[in-house]
């Protein structure tokens, strides 16, 4: 790449994505970056580099903001969606001021629409155990799914990415190193975990693994059952024929499931919640939690549940209270 002052935005931004992918970006990322691009092109993608000024920018973040731009809904992007194309420009811009290309990231002197932080959607210690009774009603392929998403606070591309090879019965815990992702052009295929710190160890319940064992004896039943249809690939969770299951079939699964035994919205995500949640309100330290999650960084479960934190520092504030100010 050549520091040509006449660089337009779209030709510099395909560079850029070339660049990622050749140094190992996750391939789903560049997906949704190309998706992207699809309205930063036609709205400034014939810019040159050095005449993009902020308020071309904000004429675009206003631009997505109107109504009729959400394709599915015809209403208007969200702010969080605007936030996403605002992050992608400066990704696009940091990496021209690094190249010499320009003198500062005008990215920084945009201003894109605020978001409001929302709260981590988790269960409420009173559904929890409604969900498992209904659970008891369910196959046991996805009671134990289910249940495993809940006690690891795993995502759910980490659980399906699971092989029994990974699967540690003798030290009560297994190796999360694998993800399924899904992508229009590729289909669902093995991918690693998010960040080089998910891959990590999580240590289960012995009720957990002897859950597992069952699961697996069930499992080795129905494979024998099914004879050649089935190829061997290892999943502990799979479609029919052994091949990895697809990311939105939990999701789908679990609204589905929410409906029938007419409980609240769960989701993946809310049982990743609900076990951080039940972590930090019963005294585990942030640490370990951020550890279990395979945050990458302390400071992002941090973050994440602020709120949470906060509402268990209360109830220790009590506890000490009753400790030191108990009359005797």
């Amino acid at each position: 790449m050549t520091s040509d002052s006449r660089m337009k935005f779209e030709e510099y931004c395909k560079y850029v994505l070339e660049l990622k992918e050749r140094r190992g970006a996750k391939h789903s990322t560049i997906v949704r970056y190309r998706e992207l691009t699809t309205r930063i092109y036609p709205a400034i993608g014939h810019m040159k580099l050095r005449e993009l000024r902020p308020d071309h920018l904000n004429a675009f973040y206003s631009q997505l903001a109107q109504s009729g731009s959400n394709r599915r809904t015809g209403g208007t992007l969200s702010n969080c969606t605007i936030r996403r194309y605002h992050r992608f420009i400066s990704i696009v811009l940091s990496q021209a001021v690094k190249e010499g290309l320009i003198p500062m990231n005008v990215a920084a002197r945009a201003e894109p629409p605020k978001v409001e932080k929302h709260e981590p959607n988790y269960l409420q210690p009173t559904t929890i155990p409604l969900m498992l009774d209904a659970l008891e009603r369910e196959p046991l392929k996805w009671r134990m799914l289910v249940h495993l998403m809940l006690v690891t606070g795993a995502r759910r591309g980490e659980i399906l990415g699971l092989k029994w090879e990974n699967v540690d019965f003798d030290n009560s815990r297994i190796y999360i190193c694998r993800s399924i992702s899904y992508t229009p052009d590729r289909g669902v295929y093995e991918s690693t975990p998010k960040t080089a710190s998910s891959k990590r160890y999580v240590s289960l319940l012995q009720e957990t693994m002897q859950m597992l064992k069952q699961y697996r004896t069930w499992q080795s039943g129905e494979i024998l059952r099914l004879g050649e249809y089935y190829r061997r690939q290892g999943f502990v969770f799979s479609q029919d024929n052994g091949a990895p299951m697809h990311p939105d079939s939990v999701t789908t699964w679990l609204d589905r499931f929410s409906r029938r035994c007419s409980l609240p919205h769960i989701t993946p995500h809310a049982l990743r919640h609900t076990m951080t949640s039940l972590l930090i309100f019963n005294g585990v330290d942030i640490v370990s939690t951020a550890k279990r999650l395979g945050h990458s960084q302390v400071s992002t479960t941090s973050d994440i549940y602020a709120h949470v934190i906060e509402q268990a520092d209360k109830k220790n504030a009590d506890i000490l209270g009753d400790i030191l100010l108990k009359k005797a």
